[in-house]
C-alpha cells in the first residue's frame, strides 16, 4: 500500500511538471495587445445604377456591385500617385476588380430608386486600405513611400535589477550602452526604410526648461515631440520597456521572466499620437540576466516590427492628409446643388483630383489638392452665382473650407 501510495506521488509529481513545462511553453510566445491604433477602415459614399433587362431584383444587385466597386476604387485613389496610377493601371484596376469584395468591410444602401429602365442606388461602404495594400503588393505593386520619415526613438527601460528607469535623455546621465529594447526597435524600424536618428543629449535639444518641466522617464507627448522636432525628426516613437521575474519556478533553478513593452508614435510637428501597440513576452532560464534578456528582445521586437510597419502606413496617409484641402459642405437636401459646387471650385485655378469622401442628403465632405491659399478660393466661390441656392463661407483656415448651402 506504501508502495502504491509513492508510485501515485511520482506520477502526480510527474504529471504537474509536464503541466508546468506546457504552460511554460505556451507562455514563452510573444503576446500581441493594440490600444489607440489607427484604425485600418475608410467610409466612402458613391452612386451605384443598373440598367432593369427582367428582373428589377437583378438590376438592384448589380448596381450595389458597382457602388462598392466604385467606394474600393475611390479608397486606391488616395493611397496611390497619379504617375503610378498610369503606370501600372492594368495591374490596380484589375487587382480592385477582382478582389473588391475582400477590401469592404461592410456597407448599408442610403437611399435607392428604380425608374422604367434603372435601379440607383446610394452606398456606404468602409474599405480596407490596408487589404488593398496587401493585395496590390502580392501582384507585385509596392505602395510604400518612397521618402519616409526620420525617427528619434525614446525608450525608457528597466531591467530585472534596475532600481528604476534608464533612459537617454536621463539629466546627468551618460551611459545607456546596455539598452536591451532600444537597439531591437532601432533595427526594426531601420529594416523598414525608416532613418533613425541617432539621440544626442548635448545637441541643445534637452535645455534647461524642458528638463525643468519634469520630464522623466515618461515625457508628456508635447515633450517628446519638441525634443524630436528640434533633433530634426519627423517622428518620435516614446515608450517604456519593463522585465520582471514571476513567482513560476521549474524546482530550485529556472525561473519564468516577463517583459512588457508599450510605444507610442507620435507626429513630431503636430504632437499628435498616431499609434500605441503594447506587446508581451516570457521567457524560462535558470540564468536570471539572460532570461530576462530574452523576454525583453522578444517583446521589443514584436512591437517595434508591428509599430514599424503601422508607422508606413501611416506616414502615407499623413503625407496625403498635409496635401489634402477639405471642403465641408452642409444644408437641407445638398445633393441636387452639389454637383453645380464641384464644378464651381474645379473652374479655380490651382485645384486637382476633387474627389467626394463623404456624402449625405444634409452633409458632405470634398477633399482635393489645392496649391493656391484657401482665400483665394472662397473669393472665387463668393463671386458665382448659383441658380436656385446660394453659399455662405462660415470658416476658412489654410487646409479646410465650411460652407453652408443656402436654398433661393
Amino acid at each position: 500500500m506504501k508502495r502504491f501510495a509513492t508510485n501515485q506521488t511520482r506520477f502526480i509529481h510527474l504529471l504537474q511538471t509536464g503541466l508546468c513545462l506546457l504552460i511554460l511553453l505556451f507562455l514563452s510566445s510573444p503576446l500581441a495587445f493594440f490600444a489607440d491604433a489607427a484604425e485600418d477602415r475608410e467610409v466612402i459614399v458613391c452612386f451605384g445604377h443598373s440598367r432593369i433587362y427582367k428582373d428589377t431584383t437583378a438590376a438592384k444587385k448589380a448596381a450595389v456591385s458597382r457602388a462598392l466597386l466604385k467606394t474600393v476604387q475611390s479608397a486606391a485613389l488616395k493611397m496611390i500617385a497619379k504617375d503610378d496610377l498610369t503606370g501600372h493601371f492594368e495591374l490596380i484596376a484589375t487587382v480592385l476588380d477582382k478582389h473588391r469584395d475582400a477590401f469592404i468591410r461592410d456597407y448599408r444602401i442610403l437611399k435607392e430608386f428604380q425608374t422604367d429602365k434603372a435601379y440607383h442606388v446610394l452606398v456606404e461602404a468602409t474599405v480596407s486600405g490596408q487589404k488593398i495594400e496587401k493585395a496590390l503588393a502580392d501582384a507585385g505593386f509596392d505602395l510604400t513611400p518612397k521618402d519616409l520619415p526620420s525617427v528619434l526613438l525614446m525608450v525608457a527601460e528597466k531591467n530585472i535589477d534596475d532600481i528604476g528607469f534608464d533612459y537617454w535623455w536621463k539629466q546627468g546621465y551618460a551611459d545607456f550602452s546596455g539598452a536591451v529594447a532600444e537597439p531591437v526597435i532601432r533595427q526594426a524600424f531601420s529594416g523598414n526604410g525608416f532613418a533613425v536618428i541617432s539621440p544626442d543629449p548635448d545637441s541643445g535639444a534637452l535645455d534647461d526648461e524642458l528638463l525643468a518641466s519634469g520630464m522623466g522617464a515618461e515625457p508628456a507627448d508635447y515633450q517628446a515631440a519638441l525634443v524630436a522636432e528640434r533633433m530634426g525628426a519627423d517622428l518620435v516613437v516614446l515608450g517604456r520597456a519593463r522585465v520582471k521575474a514571476l513567482e513560476n519556478r521549474m524546482g530550485q533553478g529556472a525561473r519564468t521572466f516577463r517583459a512588457d513593452v508599450q510605444l507610442n508614435v507620435i507626429d513630431a510637428e503636430t504632437g499628435e499620437k498616431l499609434a500605441t501597440v503594447t506587446e508581451k513576452a516570457l521567457n524560462v532560464s535558470e540564468d536570471p540576466d539572460k532570461g530576462s534578456k530574452k523576454a525583453l528582445a522578444d517583446a521589443a521586437d514584436a512591437a517595434g516590427s508591428q509599430l514599424s510597419e503601422q508607422t508606413v502606413s501611416l506616414w502615407r496617409n499623413i503625407e496625403k492628409r498635409k496635401q489634402t484641402f477639405q471642403i465641408r459642405i452642409r444644408g437641407q437636401r445638398i445633393l441636387p446643388y452639389l454637383e453645380r459646387v464641384r464644378a464651381a471650385i474645379r473652374q479655380h485655378p490651382g485645384v486637382s483630383d476633387l474627389q467626394t469622401t463623404e456624402m449625405t442628403s444634409a452633409n458632405a465632405v470634398l477633399e482635393m489638392h489645392y496649391s493656391r491659399s484657401a482665400q483665394q478660393l472662397a473669393n472665387h466661390l463668393l463671386m458665382q452665382s448659383f441658380d436656385g441656392f446660394g453659399i455662405n463661407i462660415m470658416k476658412i483656415s489654410p487646409k479646410t473650407m465650411h460652407i453652408e448651402l443656402i436654398p433661393g
